[in-house]
């Protein structure tokens, strides 16, 4: 069996069509709302910033010192609960290709058990990335290919930090050039869909922030729902059939 983009799109829209308020609706919580916020504040600079001067910036006169902070902790907060919502659709997918009900509760309980290896995985990964990109930024993406599936191997087969990203590689060997391809593909559609967000921005900033929290809602779905399709596609590829396995998963 040969790598398919379109199966893996395919996998990815159905799983979401089937559970829209488990999936849209967490990741309006943890997407959507968030950049809808940024959104608005981005175009009411004031609105922010006076709160913080008032209360806990008073002595300083510079504004910017105000965005680094809130900045700052809006991005640890949104690193912190991405993961989160990663992982339980990453337990949401598979329970629903085992014909389970994909119970919040359920999924929630399964992404805490491995919630701070995940974090320490994203770290890692994230470090070495970024090493790569600077050198001459070819190594960084070829690291991103191969520990793309790490988190779903990380929750699913319930290895560790060194051991998922090793059986992430070992999953994308063979298939980084079709991968590469899935990857400017959703690139392309979310830099469309938010540079549409930008363009409304001119006309009216309240119709922006209206269509930011619906984009980036669609986008961290389809990201998240998408990384585990594209893990049980590569297995397929690499050892057969998956769905075989997933009787021992979540038992």
């Amino acid at each position: 069996m040969t790598f398919d983009i379109g199966r893996v799109m395919s996998t990815t829209f159905t799983v979401i069509a089937r559970h829209p308020i488990v999936f849209l609706g967490l990741s309006l919580i943890v997407a959507g709302m968030p950049y809808g916020l940024m959104q608005y504040f981005t175009l009411n600079p004031q609105g922010l910033a006076a709160p913080f001067l008032d209360e806990t910036l008073a002595g300083f006169d510079d504004y910017w010192l105000t965005f680094v902070f809130a900045g700052t902790g809006m991005f640890f907060a949104y690193f912190i609960l991405t993961i989160l919502l990663q992982a339980m659709l990453i337990v949401a997918t598979v329970r629903d290709m085992r014909n389970q009900d994909v119970d919040i509760g359920l999924c929630f309980a399964e992404a805490m058990k491995r919630f701070l290896p995940l974090i320490g995985l994203a770290i890692l990964s994230l470090l070495g990335i970024m090493l790569g990109l600077l050198l001459f930024v070819v190594p960084g993406v070829i690291l991103f290919l191969m520990w793309m599936v790490a988190a779903p191997v990380m929750v699913i087969e319930n290895l560790g930090i060194t051991g998922s990203l090793k059986r992430s590689a070992e999953l994308a060997s063979g298939s980084k050039g079709m991968m590469f391809l899935l990857m400017i593909i959703f690139m392309i559609a979310s830099a469309t869909l938010s540079g549409m967000t930008e363009g409304i921005a001119f006309f009216n900033a309240t119709a922006s922030v209206f269509v930011t929290v619906i984009v980036e809602t669609a986008i961290a779905a389809v990201q998240a729902a998408g990384v585990a399709a594209l893990y049980v596609e590569l297995r397929t590829v690499k050892e057969g059939p998956f769905t075989e396995a997933l009787s021992d998963i979540f038992a």
